[in-house]
């Protein structure tokens, strides 16, 4: 039986958050190879994306559920404000 309070492993976390990233429909995305998620504080910013071309984050099932209120996380950590 599993615990109702275990917290999934940080690769475990990388893997939802990138499954349900809607980045590659950003303006701003980047054709690159790169999957996403740059929401997540242990995933790091686009190495690619560099242009503020439109911005998605406000639509982002992550983002609304973590309660982000920032934008282009792609561009910026989620740490900053």
């Amino acid at each position: 039986m599993e615990d109702s309070t275990h917290i999934p492993s940080i690769t475990k976390q990388e893997e939802i958050v990138t499954q349900m990233c809607i980045c590659p429909d950003c303006p701003s995305w980047v054709e690159s190879g790169e999957r996403g998620g740059f929401c997540l504080d242990t995933i790091s910013k686009s190495k690619y994306i560099s242009e503020k071309n439109g911005c998605i984050c406000s639509e982002c099932p992550i983002a609304k559920k973590v309660g982000f209120e920032n934008s282009y996380y792609c561009m910026r950590e989620s740490s900053e404000k």
